[in-house]
Formats: structure tokens, C-alpha cells, sequence
């Protein structure tokens, strides 16, 4: 799968903690706004609005006739496991390895955090890592052009 991230034209998604993006994957393609993060102890949540297509050409057209700007892409292939309101991912992203990605389905933060240790737990998962893979590519980026 590709992610490509938009820059807006008037304002810095990073200091804003937003992202616009447009996931292409072999089945369809979906484009996800992604609001700033909630902060909670140990996990990562944010409002996602995503609308799914099966012309991502269309859609990026459409986006960048409205002044965004590609500016990031992120490949990674991806094996997914669900259990009940449990989401597992195992991501190879190119350029910075492999993780495991957990998420809950559900609206209930509470719930969330206990599925979410339990997981951890079960599955001997020890580092946490706050940050998106599009923070860590930019991150290992700068620190490229710096050596």
C-alpha cells in the first residue's frame, strides 16, 4: 500500500497535528483526514473522516486543483488480523522496518485502553512508539540530510 500525505496551502499540518491522506491500496483507495491527537496515557487517538474511492487519480486531481500539495509518501505492505473489536497490523514500511500497529474499534477511550494493554500483554509487545510512521520517515529524512 501507498500513503500519500498533502501539505495544505495555508497551513502547517505539523504544528497542527492534522494529516490528509490518500491511501491507495490493489482493492480501492480511501482519503482520510486525520484530526489532531486526543491525548490519552498510552495511546494514539484522533478524529478520521475517510471517504473511500476506486479512482484515487480522481481524487488526488480534485485535491490539488484545491491548492494541497503532495508531500510525503509512505510504502509499506501490510498483514492484518481482527479479533472482535481488535485490529492488529504487521507493517514492513519502507525505510524504517517493521511494527505492529494495534487498534480498537470502538468510541469508548476507557474500553480502548484496557483491549489495548491486554494486547500488548498477550503479545509481548514492550516499546511503545508514539509517533506516525510519516513523523519517523520525516525524522530519519532530516537526519540523512545531516550526516
Amino acid at each position: 500500500m501507498e500513503d500519500v500525505y498533502f501539505a495544505h496551502p495555508s497551513k502547517d499540518f505539523g504544528k497542527t497535528d492534522e494529516a490528509l491522506r490518500l491511501r491507495k491500496m490493489q482493492e480501492h483507495s480511501e482519503l482520510t483526514y486525520k484530526g489532531p491527537r486526543m491525548h490519552t496515557q498510552n495511546t494514539k487517538a484522533r478524529e478520521e473522516i475517510t471517504l473511500r474511492t476506486d479512482n484515487p487519480l480522481a481524487v488526488q486531481r480534485i485535491v490539488e486543483r484545491l491548492g494541497f500539495r503532495e508531500s510525503y509518501n509512505v510504502r509499506k505492505r501490510r498483514v492484518s488480523y481482527l479479533l472482535d473489536k481488535l485490529r492488529v497490523d504487521v507493517d514492513d514500511v519502507d525505510g524504517l522496518g517493521e511494527f505492529v500497529e494495534l487498534e480498537v474499534l470502538t468510541e469508548s477511550p476507557e474500553r480502548s485502553e484496557q483491549l489495548l494493554e491486554t494486547a500488548r500483554k498477550e503479545l509481548e509487545l514492550e516499546k511503545i512508539e508514539p509517533k506516525t510512521y510519516l513523523e519517523l520517515l520525516i525524522e530519519k529524512h532530516a537526519a540523512d540530510k545531516n550526516e
